[in-house]
C-alpha cells in the first residue's frame, strides 16, 4: 500500500489494495503496452517498495495514443506502428513489439483466451457446467450398474 508519489496508474494501484495482482498486472499492461514480464517485474517492484528501481524501469511511456489504438481496432497495425515510431521515436522492431503487445491486451477482456480468468474464478478454475456435470455423472452410473448385473449374470 505504498502509494505516495507511486509512478502506476490508479487502477493498477486498487487492484493492488484489493489484493489482485493479476489483475493489476492485466491493467499495466493495457495501460502501457508492456510484455507480461515487463509488467510484472514492475508490480513487483512496487509490491517490495522499490519505486527508484521501478522508476529506472519504467522507460516505456505509460500512455498509449488513441490513435494508436484506433488503428490497432481498425485491424490496420502498420498505421499503428508508424504512429509509435513517430510518437515514441521507437526502432521498428521495438515498435511492431509494442503494438503487438497493445493489440493482445485490448483483445484479453473481450476474448478471455488463454491465461484470462472469468470474474470470480481462481487461475485454472474452470466455469462450472451447472446440471451438465450431474447429467453425465448420472449417464456414468447408470452405465456402471447395468454393467454389474450384466456381469453377475442378469439378476
Amino acid at each position: 500500500m505504498r502509494h505516495a508519489g507511486s509512478p502506476l496508474p490508479p487502477d493498477v494501484l486498487t487492484a493492488l489494495d484489493d489484493g489482485h495482482p493479476i489483475e493489476a498486472i492485466k491493467r499495466l499492461r493495457a495501460a502501457t503496452g508492456l510484455g507480461l514480464k515487463e509488467a510484472k517485474d514492475l508490480i513487483d517492484a512496487h509490491q517490495r517498495g522499490e519505486e527508484a528501481a521501478f522508476a529506472a524501469r519504467s522507460a516505456a511511456p505509460t500512455h498509449v495514443p488513441d490513435a494508436v489504438r484506433q488503428a490497432l481496432a481498425e485491424g490496420n497495425k502498420i498505421e499503428a506502428v508508424r504512429l509509435l515510431r513517430d510518437h515514441e521515436g521507437l526502432g521498428l522492431k521495438e515498435a511492431k513489439d509494442r503494438a503487438d503487445a497493445i493489440e493482445q491486451s485490448m483483445a484479453e477482456p473481450a476474448s478471455m483466451g488463454m491465461g484470462a480468468v472469468a470474474p470470480g474464478l481462481s487461475p485454472g478454475q474452470q466455469p462450472g457446467g451447472g446440471a451438465g456435470n450431474w447429467i453425465l455423472v448420472a449417464v456414468v452410473a447408470a452405465i456402471t450398474v447395468l454393467a454389474y448385473f450384466w456381469m453377475r449374470g442378469g439378476a
